[in-house]
């Protein structure tokens, strides 16, 4: 098989295979435009605010390997989105942020999580997660409440918003290390032979192409 054959193979394989196990799944583009709110809702300068940077240490390895398996990302996903609506819904936002795109974010983040419940719903894991997708949810929790003691030491100020407002944004660019576990899944879980043959006979070429596009 030709590099470009390949290549074209996988790519139908991949879209086919979303298909079948998105069942209504797909948070890309309701994540894309809360990306878009979190960088329009302030034109503030961050200049003032670097001295009061801190790490709030995302907990990345408890979103990697063996931890994330089958309905998991999808748990995670949702317990973030959770999380960060949160965040934005129980603290005021500073009144110099555009309080319009902050109250469409949330009502996008609702948005998300309802149709991420209605998909778990369609599996017994959303009702008995596994143990890495507990531990991950804990760590998440853990994340936040110190991204939420932050925001009370520093009472709220305008530079602890801006400094949080863009911790969160990077979670909308974490966010592609969740899929391709998903993607896997789907070869592995699917019905139809014919995908995973393929996914067996190529899976290093796959694994390979997958991990490329993640990054």
């Amino acid at each position: 098989m030709t590099s470009w054959t390949f290549l074209l193979s996988v790519a139908l394989v991949l879209l086919y295979s979303s298909i079948l196990c998105s069942l209504g799944c797909d948070l890309s583009q309701g994540l894309q435009e809360d990306f878009s709110l979190l960088n329009q809702m302030s034109t503030f300068s961050l200049v003032p605010c670097l001295k009061d940077r801190i790490n709030f240490n995302f907990p990345k390895e408890a979103m990697e390997g063996n931890q994330l398996q089958r309905e998991d990302a999808k748990v995670i996903v949702h317990e973030m989105l959770q999380q960060i609506f949160t965040l934005f819904s129980q603290n005021a936002a500073p009144a110099a942020w555009n309080q319009t795109q902050v109250m469409q974010l949330l009502i996008g983040l609702d948005q998300q999580m309802e149709k991420l419940e209605r998909c778990l719903a369609q599996n017994v894991e959303w009702e008995e997660p596994s143990l890495g997708s507990k531990n991950s949810r804990l760590a998440l929790r853990s994340y936040f409440q110190g991204m939420s003691q932050y925001l009370e030491g520093k009472k709220y100020s305008h530079c602890a918003w801006e400094l949080i407002r863009i911790e969160i944004r990077k979670y909308f660019l974490r966010r592609n290390e969740l899929s391709v576990p998903q993607i896997i899944d789907c070869f592995l879980k699917t019905k139809h032979s014919f995908i995973r043959e393929f996914f067996f006979l190529y899976q290093l070429k796959i694994f390979k192409l997958l991990y490329y596009l993640k990054t």
